[in-house]
C-alpha cells in the first residue's frame, strides 16, 4: 500500500521552490533510530511507526541504500516493474525528506553514524578543510586541485578528519547485533570505508551488481538475525553522466529491477527489507557561472578561497559586499542564504554544530531553483559537466522513498 503522509505534504507546500529536511519526523536521518527500534535498542527520534508497522522486531534486517533514487522516480519508473509493484502491494512505501545538503557525502555519513550532517561535518563532496588549508574531495579523501597533491601526500594527513567517533555498526555491536556490509570493491578499499564500517562482523565486496545480489542472498539464507547494509550506486552514475530519465538511466533501472525480482522470488523467510536513498536528482538545464567576484572573495594563506560544495548548493567564502554582484548575475535563478541562515533554519540538523565544522560552511550558500546550476571557475577546469545533479533543496532532490516489506509475507 502507498502511505502518503499529510504532514509531509504540508512540508512541501511551505515554499514554492524548496522542500526542507524534516529532521523531527520524516527524514533519512531517522532511519538509524528506526533500525535500532526494530532491535529494541534505546534510541532517539525514529520514523513514525506507521511507516514500518509491517516489519518484525528482533529479526534479520536488510537496509538497501540505492544512491540517487528520488521518490518521483519510484512512482514514475520503478513502480512499473514487477518487484517494485510487489513491494507497493505487500509493503509500505512512503515519501520522506533527505538530509541537507542532498548529497551522498552527507547522507552516507549519517546512515553510517546515526548523526545529523551538522554533527558529523561531512556536508558535501567538496569541502574546505581548515586543518589542511585546502579543498578536499571528502569521501575519496584526496585534494581537489593538483597543486595541493604534493603537500597533501607529504603531510600524511589523517583520514580521521572525515569522522572520529562511534559508528552505527559499533553501536549495534555493543548491543549484541552483528552487522554486515555489502558494497562495491573500489569503495570498500577507501580510507572512508575503513573508518565508517568499523564494528562490522564482515565486509563483503563485489565488482558487478549481480555479484552483490548473490552475496546478499547467500547472507540472508544463512543468517536469522543481525543487520545487513547493501549499497547500490548504479542509478547515481547514470543520472550524473546522462541525466535523470535518460535512456541510460532507465536501462539501469530495468537491470536493477531484474535483480530485485530474483531476490523477492527466491527469498522466503522472516527478513525485514528497508529500501531508501540519499537523494533524488535534478536535470541540469541551465549553467550559470558567477564572474568578476575575485575582489570580494576571502583570502587564506595568500590565495583566494575556492568555491566548495556543488553547483546545486555552491558555498563561497566572501565579504557581504559580494551580494549585489551575485544577485545581479543570478537574476532570480537561485536563492542566496548566509551561513547563519543555514544554521538557524536547522538545515544541517537540530543539534549544535561543533565549532570545528562551522568553517566547512561558506559565508554564503547559493541554492539554485529548478533546473539551474551555479558555479565559479576558480580554475579553468572548474566546469559543470554532469547532466544531472543534486545537493540543493528542490523537491526532486529532497523527496526520497522509504519502503518497508517483510519477505515472510512475500
Amino acid at each position: 500500500m502507498f502511505m502518503i503522509l499529510n504532514d509531509l505534504i504540508k512540508n512541501y507546500e511551505k515554499d514554492e521552490n524548496f522542500v526542507y529536511p524534516d529532521y523531527n519526523g520524516y527524514n533519512f536521518a531517522n532511519i538509524n533510530n528506526t533500525i535500532l527500534d526494530l532491535f529494541d535498542i534505546n534510541h532517539k527520534t525514529a520514523l513514525n511507526k506507521k511507516l514500518y508497522s509491517n516489519l518484525n522486531k528482533n529479526t534479520l534486517t536488510v537496509f538497501i541504500y540505492i544512491d540517487g533514487l528520488g521518490y518521483n522516480q519510484w512512482i514514475d519508473y520503478l513502480s512499473f516493474y514487477k518487484p517494485f509493484k510487489k513491494i507497493n502491494d505487500d509493503g509500505i512505501v512512503s515519501p520522506i525528506t533527505a538530509v541537507f545538503p542532498s548529497t551522498t557525502a552527507a547522507a552516507s555519513n549519517t546512515i553510517n553514524t546515526g548523526k545529523f550532517p551538522g554533527e558529523h561535518g561531512l556536508f558535501e563532496w567538496r569541502l574546505y578543510i581548515d586543518e589542511f588549508s585546502m579543498v578536499l574531495k571528502s569521501l575519496p579523501f584526496i585534494p581537489v586541485y593538483k597543486f595541493d597533491r604534493e603537500r597533501f601526500n607529504s603531510s600524511k594527513f589523517s583520514p580521521e578528519i572525515l569522522f572520529n567517533g562511534e559508528t552505527f555498526y559499533e553501536k549495534l555491536k555493543v548491543n549484541g547485533i552483528r552487522s554486515y556490509v555489502v558494497s562495491n570493491s573500489s569503495l570498500l578499499k577507501s580510507d572512508y570505508s575503513n573508518i565508517m564500517y568499523s564494528g562490522t562482523k564482515e565486509k563483503k565486496r563485489f565488482d558487478l551488481l549481480c555479484e552483490g545480489f548473490l552475496i546478499l542472498k547467500k547472507l540472508i539464507s544463512r543468517l536469522n538475525d543481525g543487520y545487513i547494509f547493501f549499497y547500490i550506486e548504479n542509478f547515481d552514475k547514470m543520472e550524473h553522466r546522462y541525466g535523470p530519465g535518460s535512456d541510460e538511466h532507465l536501462y539501469s533501472i530495468k537491470n536493477v529491477s531484474s535483480l530485485f525480482n530474483d531476490l523477492l522470488n527466491e527469498v522466503k523467510k522472516d527478513v525485514n527489507i528497508i529500501i531508501s536513498s540519499d537523494h533524488g536528482f535534478m536535470p541540469v538545464e541551465h549553467k550559470i557561472y558567477i564572474k568578476n567576484i575575485e575582489k570580494h572573495l576571502k583570502v587564506r594563506n595568500g590565495k583566494i578561497m575556492p568555491e566548495t560544495w556543488s553547483p546545486r548548493d555552491m558555498s563561497i567564502y566572501a565579504n557581504e559586499d559580494i551580494l549585489e554582484s551575485i544577485e545581479n548575475q543570478l537574476d532570480g535563478a537561485a536563492a542566496v542564504m548566509t551561513r547563519n541562515e543555514i544554521i538557524n533554519r536547522n538545515l544541517l540538523g537540530t543539534t549544535k554544530i561543533p565549532d570545528k565544522y562551522i568553517n566547512r560552511i561558506g559565508d554564503f550558500i547559493i541554492l539554485p531553483y529548478h533546473g539551474n546550476t551555479v558555479w565559479y571557475k576558480y580554475c579553468e577546469n572548474d566546469i559543470i559537466k554532469d547532466r544531472g545533479m543534486h545537493g540543493g533543496l528542490g523537491p526532486e532532490e529532497m523527496i526520497i522513498p522509504f519502503a518497508a516489506v517483510n519477505l515472510n509475507d512475500n
